[in-house]
């Protein structure tokens, strides 16, 4: 995975979350210079840092390189998705709402015709 690429998906999770970089650095305890060398410089994000990342947006490592695996529309189910409504759940309802949609997805793409299993 390029390092561009998880700098393009922070990028798009901070816009779905309305995160700034200074709300991001708050959240994460990663610093503010940390941050800045991270995105104007596109320096390689550590896999320590990337988990305090995730930390920030309740996710965990598994399920950010799980957003790389969607299709095309991804972005545009990333953006429709309720935040507002997410963000006002309990932080364990959210874990078990992501362990049952991504078993959905898993499901749904077994099921989907044209796949070879």
């Amino acid at each position: 995975m390029d390092n561009e690429r998880v700098l393009e998906k922070i990028e798009e999770l901070m816009l779905v979350h309305g995160y700034s970089k200074y709300r991001l650095s708050k959240l994460s305890g990663i610093s503010k210079s940390t941050l800045a060398t991270i995105f104007n410089k596109r320096s390689t994000v550590s896999l320590s840092n990337l988990s305090l990342l995730c930390d920030a947006f309740d996710l965990t490592l598994s399920e950010f390189f799980a957003l790389f695996e969607g299709k095309e529309t991804e972005k545009k189910v990333i953006l429709d998705f309720p935040v507002e409504w997410w963000n006002g759940l309990d932080p364990e309802v959210r874990r078990k709402m992501s362990t049952l949609m991504f078993t959905m997805a898993k499901l749904m793409e077994k099921d989907s015709p044209g796949k070879n299993d």
